[in-house]
């Protein structure tokens, strides 16, 4: 294991000092804490690495990666983001965003991916605080990125360890994928908005409310009844690993995905908030004051 376990960031435009010097703190700490070197990636060697790395996460043929390695070039070259983790020498995860509306102040982080092996070391988690150094070096104030709603480990890290705010459910939002991991299914996925100055990393268990819209029955999901007026708080479960309940029951796969798009797109409708994550499985909802467009 190489020694040096520290996140390297590009000094650039600053944000405030103080932000700036705890963003590069908690960056090399978690990168230390997973065993990895995390660095941006340069050569076209490196992108092809990278590449190959991402079909492998995702059980694709490598000429068939989710970025090509030309592109990957491109991306570094006009200033966008293409980081990668290492231990010792070899590249273990790579990671990819881009800048978009308002370009100067938001990046979009497109895909990060963790080769199975080391997966449940922290490696995902020192990408992302890699990354949003990387960002508030440059004046870049929020990240957007969208994740499978149905995956709970994802949930979990997205809304309560980083406490993003998911803002929108996007139903079927790549179109069919042809990857091991979402053959069959459709693409439904949440977007996420973390604000970078302010990050919530939240410590106190998460109450459980009383009220559950979605949950998790001996055959599949059970839908519950609309909350009645005065309820300001709801749960709604998820399956324990849908991953492999798509591997021995793609059915009842299928019924998860439409139950908890049904629940959700009405909720955010109704101007309810996904605002949290607990680790028994659930999303917390909480009614709000005004209803979303």
């Amino acid at each position: 294991m190489s020694s040096r376990t520290t996140a390297e960031v590009p000094r650039s435009s600053p944000s405030p000092a103080s932000v700036l010097d705890e963003a590069q703190t908690t960056a090399g700490r978690y990168a230390e804490q997973s065993g990895v070197v995390v660095r941006l990636l340069a050569s076209p060697a490196e992108m092809a690495a990278a590449a190959a790395l991402l079909a492998d996460v995702w059980g694709m043929e490598a000429k068939h990666s989710r970025l090509d390695p030309s592109m990957l070039v491109a991306m570094v070259h006009s200033g966008n983001y293409v980081a990668g983790a290492f231990v010792d020498d070899a590249l273990v995860a790579a990671s990819v965003g881009f800048f978009h509306p308002p370009l100067a102040h938001a990046m979009h982080s497109h895909i990060t991916g963790v080769l199975r092996a080391y997966s449940g070391h922290g490696i995902g988690a020192a990408l992302k605080f890699h990354q949003r150094a990387w960002c508030l070096q440059r004046s870049v104030t929020t990240m957007t990125w969208t994740f499978d709603p149905l995956v709970a480990r994802n949930a979990y890290f997205n809304l309560r360890k980083l406490g993003g705010r998911a803002v929108a459910y996007l139903p079927d939002f790549y179109g069919p994928m042809l990857d091991e991991l979402n053959l069959g299914q459709p693409s439904d996925r949440m977007l996420l908005e973390w604000d970078l100055a302010s990050p919530v990393v939240r410590a106190a268990p998460l109450e459980q409310p009383a009220v559950a819209l979605l949950l998790r029955g001996p055959e599949g999901p059970i839908i519950g009844s609309a909350p009645a007026d005065g309820v300001d708080a709801i749960r709604i479960d998820l399956p324990e690993d849908v991953e492999a309940l798509r591997a021995r029951d793609a059915t009842t796969a299928r019924a998860w995905r439409d139950a908890l798009r049904s629940v959700t797109t009405g909720l955010l409708a109704d101007g309810w908030q996904l605002t949290d994550f607990d680790r028994r499985g659930f999303y917390r909802a909480e009614r709000t004051t005004h209803a979303h467009p």
